[in-house]
């Protein structure tokens, strides 16, 4: 499998660059899925329904989100309908949208996309670690990949993800 992931996508630049270079890559390098961190796509400030589709024309398959998933208030009328917009899963129970989500692959495969956001420097959210076991456990056998984008400020945060 080719997976590719693309880092904050800020604002128009950052989404015109998707727009001449992402075709092009996922046909040349046979990428077989695109996950792709949308938080900052609307000048540089959360994401609007009309960027979310284009980026799904555009080869994107899964959006994660961060600290700046609700920065859009617009947000709140799609989130719930679209499945491929994974915000954090360490908000509160009961927030709008998904916290992970699994997909299929061009090959039949499966995909799970977990996101998590750190919360040093950010928002008041539960603790990434106190899910994250709950839910690979679920997954077991049910999907070939597990994929956890985790948004954070602070490295030290991340280092324990990747038993560092």
């Amino acid at each position: 499998m080719r997976l590719l992931f693309i880092g904050d996508i800020i604002g128009k630049p950052g989404r015109r660059a998707i727009e001449l270079l992402l075709p092009k890559l996922i046909k040349e390098r046979k990428i077989d899925f695109v996950i792709a961190n949308g938080e900052n796509a609307a000048g540089g400030n959360g994401i609007t329904k009309e960027i979310v589709h284009n980026l799904f024309d555009l080869g994107v398959n899964v959006i994660t989100m961060g600290n700046h998933t609700w920065d859009k208030k617009e947000i709140f009328d799609f989130i719930d309908s679209e499945p491929r917009l994974i915000r954090p899963n360490n908000y509160p129970i009961g927030t709008p949208g998904r916290g992970w989500g699994v997909f299929s692959l061009p090959n039949g495969k499966k995909i799970a996309v977990i996101n998590y956001c750190g919360r040093v420097f950010m928002d008041n959210l539960d603790c990434p670690f106190h899910s994250v076991g709950r839910i690979l456990e679920s997954l077991m056998g049910k999907t070939d990949y597990v994929f956890v984008d985790f948004h954070g400020e602070a490295l030290q945060k991340k280092l324990p993800l990747v038993g560092i």
